[in-house]
């Protein structure tokens, strides 16, 4: 056994569910119960930060692995985590006997997300992922419309269940050819690459992990279940859980570091993400599907540093993954705010806002720019590691193509912009943010522009997360 001391991150957020779970039991107010829930998730947080540099394995030997590669994603979603537990205050969108439930489930799934970035072992990687998809599929039904709720969580749960299904029969094969579920084990033994049922088993892996990105053609589920979920689910969904599947997928790219075959694909995947992504978002009304072809070209972005395995381009996904939680943050909290009624904003619902909410028209402006591309904020600068590392390795043909779509991208972030901040309101009412509402969105800004403007402490960290994963350094 190993140092029990290392997996203390995971103990506190799973300490906070069973304690919600307790409190929820023997009848506790959903008023104290989120006050709970926030002291757990910023002890949480806090657990991670102290951890951030801590390296061994907390238990048996090759199966869970703590390093700085999974110390600064288990930071992220911790703060994912704690933003998220902060806008469920006022949960409008929460069938309202569920309200109470929901951050039971945000503290399972961030456990999930944890033990899934630290995990080395095939049987491992598997329990961890279906324990965060569990909690995912849950929150998914809780919407207070129980009709859209139930819609969304069918969806999520049969495409999850498939991927799921294909993961495991990818994870079977790969075991039946290197003997072996120790991804270590796995990787030393280069003869594996030429088997092709080993690349089989390798791409059907792929497949469920690329699915919990959105990564196209994987992203079908995206639109409806955003539209479909309570807002605060759908802010954790497209943040904090997004930082779990590229963990888990840089881990399992090692499995065949050197595949032209893997490389082509996620190539291929990339292109058409980016494209697709971008183009099915020029048409949305509905901000919350908006938002989910967003992510499905973000997640186009995501794998540019992935091909070729570099350890610039890793690098360059890490930190891109991190600042990808900070910016889209903002626009999903807008989204709980505006429809705290329960009900979808659309563009249109958004008109005026600066005028009846001015803090929350500027979280908004922030984490557009940010996802846009727009400097200073941080999207600017992970783009520019993003596309520094393909042509270092010689893809001027992909930077052109994701630097077309990046700026196909500004076209609906502007549009939700030009509402927000140029379209006449009417008589809709002014947005009253709660205390906890404007310190989220306070942390929020403050995050974007200080990494915008100086992004070189959370490059520092990933470079080191890259070299972790990469050289186990």
């Amino acid at each position: 056994m190993g140092n029990l001391e290392l997996f203390t991150p995971e103990a506190v957020a799973l300490l906070g569910a069973f304690v919600l779970f307790a409190m929820a039991v023997f009848g506790a107010c959903r008023h104290t119960l989120w006050w709970t829930s926030t002291i757990f998730a910023t002890a949480t947080l806090v657990a991670s930060a102290l951890w951030l540099h801590a390296r061994g394995e907390p238990f048996f030997e090759g199966i869970y692995l703590v390093d700085s590669f999974s110390q600064l994603l288990k930071v992220a979603i911790a703060l994912g985590l704690t933003l998220t537990v902060l806008v469920s205050r006022d949960s409008g969108s929460v069938q309202e006997h569920a309200r109470g439930d929901m951050p039971i489930f945000l503290f399972l799934g961030s456990v999930g997300l944890m033990m899934l970035v630290s995990a080395t072992e095939l049987v491992t990687i598997y329990v961890s992922l279906e324990l965060s998809a569990y909690a995912l599929y849950i929150m998914a039904a809780l919407h207070k419309s129980r009709q859209e709720g139930s819609e969304s969580a069918i969806k999520y749960v049969l495409m999850g269940a498939a991927a799921s299904a294909v993961s495991l029969y990818g994870i079977t094969l790969i075991y039946g050819t290197a003997k072996t579920t120790y991804l270590a084990g796995i990787m030393a033994q280069s003869a594996l690459y030429t088997e092709p049922l080993f690349m089989v088993g390798v791409v059907f892996l792929f497949a469920g992990f690329l699915f919990k990105l959105a990564v196209f053609p994987f992203h079908a589920w995206a639109p409806d279940v955003y539209q479909g979920a309570p807002h605060q689910a759908v802010t954790f969904i497209g943040t904090a859980s997004k930082i779990g599947a590229v963990g888990i997928i840089i881990r399992a790219l090692l499995l065949a570091p050197d595949s032209q075959v893997l490389a082509d694909g996620l190539l291929i995947l990339c292109v058409l993400s980016m494209t697709v992504g971008n183009l099915a978002a020029l048409v949305q009304r509905d901000l919350k599907r908006l938002l989910a072809y967003s992510t499905v070209a973000h997640a186009g972005y995501l794998l540019i540093g992935l091909i070729g395995v570099s350890e610039l381009g890793v690098a360059s996904t890490i930190f891109y993954a991190v600042v990808y939680l900070l910016i889209a943050f903002g626009p999903f909290l807008v989204v709980c705010a505006v429809g705290q009624d329960g009900s979808n904003p659309t563009v249109d619902d958004l008109s005026g806002l600066y005028k009846r909410s001015p803090f929350l028209a500027l979280i908004l402006m922030v984490g557009l720019f940010g996802l846009a591309g727009i400097p200073p904020t941080p999207g600017f600068a992970g783009k520019w590691f993003l596309f520094a590392a393909a042509l270092s390795q010689g893809m001027f043909g992909l930077v052109l193509v994701a630097a077309v779509n990046a700026t196909l991208s500004l076209y609906y972030y502007l549009t939700v912009l030009k509402a927000a901040y140029l379209a006449d309101p009417g008589d809709r009412p002014a947005v009253t943010l709660s205390r906890a509402y404007t310190v989220a969105g306070g942390v929020t800004i403050v995050l974007v522009l200080a990494v915008g403007f100086y992004p070189a402490p959370v490059w520092d960290l990933a470079l080191d997360a890259a070299r972790a994963v990469l050289f186990g350094l």
